[in-house]
């Protein structure tokens, strides 16, 4: 009997297993994360006096249709705005711009030594770490606010560092714990927390700030953004003990996973040739392989893409399309639920179309991928053309592109990292997601120089490069990628017991 045909007698429904179950945990900590991370970029709005910048023309209707070239048509949508209870720091843009860019600085910084550092903490250990560093910087942000923004953007950069080591340790984590054949669905499950955590910080966000307590509650106390970041850090918190009762390093240390999960595990692990844990980084080998590079460049310009679109869209919804505060929050948050739904129904469609053999894996990789960066790219070249006369049509181009991008990462570069380079895969995308960040400070202050008069001329260039980033991606992608584990990360000695056992087992089944 083959290994093969033993790991099929031996498979355990996901359903209702103890890796779907980690999964979701996975699924309920990226979620807090980037709402941690994006809380900021709503709750600002909140927080700041709008006369801080003294800028006539946000308050003057006519002043503002003049100063952006607004359609005649569109002057019934420039209603001037108003200052909410909350909104009491005076953090002029120029800080707010330090602000929101700081989470970055420190998100650049630790990619590729958290990569290094969970191997030697273990995955379950450090990603608890991490996420409750993250908490307790969101928790003590609205304390530190009144005091001096200095203090705010030291607090961003250590939740910025903490979450710089959430991707390099959850690839590592899933390495010993993923079978191959549902890689792609648990991956695609957990992958699926940006989105939606993205989604609540934009909704939920600017519920708190329609109100504030009395005056004589103490400061941080008093406004309803300071609960938004307090509801998010203390959850995370709650959500670290949970990890550490339930998450093991590997399946055979965990306590509560039964012994039938537990050995088709191994046999899976055992089929793909992984390297040991404790393995060392094969550096030259890596840094030289062509699925390295792949991954590098895919990410890097897909990536600004993403971060573009996630930063800035708020202000393309209120200076272009002329959205209310209000409107803006829900109408920027839709596209982030259509993309979170596809990633949840494609992971397992993916699954399903390898384990057909419909298409080889580094086939449904590619298509994936593609239709995750061709979409957005043309969607957002059509925006590009569109001002507030169209700006319906400009959000619903918006969520398709947005959405189809879901395919990329359910099924894309993300999954593929996993796909060669084995227990190395938390380097690999530690060392490419330290790169790309460039794209999360890089992006927003690109966008603020083209984007400088606030004009429908001035976006269209903003979205052409965002759109053509998103096709060098996938062409880069395309040509690329690698399907199957690489020589650098394969274990020749597992290798050739496993060749020894099977010749074994086929001459016992001849006599």
């Amino acid at each position: 009997m083959t290994t093969s045909n033993k790991t099929t007698q031996l498979k355990t429904p996901l359903m209702c297993s103890h890796r779907l179950l980690l999964a979701f945990l996975a699924f309920l900590g990226f979620f807090l994360c980037y709402a941690q991370r994006n809380g900021l970029s709503v709750g600002i709005i909140c927080m700041v006096n709008p006369s801080v910048d003294n800028d006539p023309a946000t308050y003057n209707n006519n002043s503002l249709a003049n100063h952006r070239n607004i359609p005649a048509s569109c002057h019934q949508h420039t209603a001037e705005k108003s200052q909410l209870p909350g909104q009491v720091l005076l953090w002029p843009k120029s800080t707010r711009g330090f602000l929101l860019g700081s989470f970055y600085w420190g998100y650049a910084l630790t990619q590729v030594a958290s990569s290094v550092a969970v191997n030697l903490l273990g995955p379950k250990r450090f990603l608890a770490l991490l996420i409750f560093a993250s908490s307790m910087a969101t928790i003590l942000l609205p304390i530190f606010s009144k005091l001096h923004p200095s203090l705010v953007i030291a607090l961003r950069i250590v939740a910025g560092a903490a979450q710089g080591g959430l991707w390099p340790t959850i690839f590592r984590f899933w390495s010993t714990w993923a079978p191959a054949s549902e890689r792609t669905t648990l991956l695609s499950f957990q992958s699926s927390g940006p989105s939606m955590g993205t989604i609540i910080s934009l909704i939920i966000g600017g519920l708190f700030c329609t109100f504030s307590l009395n005056d004589a509650i103490p400061f941080i106390f008093r406004h309803g953004w300071a609960y938004f970041f307090y509801l998010l850090g203390g959850l995370g918190i709650v959500w670290s003990i949970v990890w550490l009762i339930f998450a093991s390093d590997t399946p055979a240390t965990n306590r509560h996973i039964t012994l039938d999960e537990k050995e088709y595990i191994r046999a899976c692990k055992a089929e793909e040739k992984i390297q040991d844990v404790n393995t060392k980084i094969p550096w030259s080998a890596m840094l030289r392989s062509q699925g390295f590079w792949c991954i590098l460049i895919s990410m890097c310009f897909s990536d600004f893409g993403l971060y573009a679109v996630w930063t800035v869209v708020p202000e393309y919804m209120s200076e272009v399309l002329l959205f209310s505060i209000e409107a803006n929050g829900f109408l920027s948050a839709l596209p982030h639920m259509a993309s979170f739904l596809v990633v949840m129904l494609s992971g397992g469609l993916a699954d399903f179309i390898i384990g057909k053999n419909y298409v080889k894996r580094i086939n449904a990789r590619k298509l994936f991928h593609g239709i995750g960066t061709f979409a957005p790219a043309i969607c957002l070249l059509s925006i590009s053309f569109l001002d507030c006369q169209r700006r319906y049509l400009a959000v619903a181009l918006l969520i398709i592109g947005i959405a189809f991008n879901g395919f990329m990462m359910s099924g894309g570069y993300i999954v593929n990292v996993g796909d060669f380079s084995g227990v190395h895969s938390g380097v690999v995308f530690g060392i490419c997601n330290t790169i790309s960040s460039i794209g999360g400070f890089g992006a927003p202050y690109l966008t603020s120089i083209i984007t400088k008069h606030k004009t429908a001329l001035e976006w269209r260039v903003a979205f052409m490069l965002y759109a053509a980033s998103f096709l060098i991606s996938a062409i880069a992608f395309i040509f690329l990628a690698r399907g199957e584990t690489e020589p650098w990360a394969c274990d020749d000695e597992q290798d050739e017991a496993h060749e020894e056992l099977t010749e074994v087992k086929r001459k016992t089944s001849v006599i």
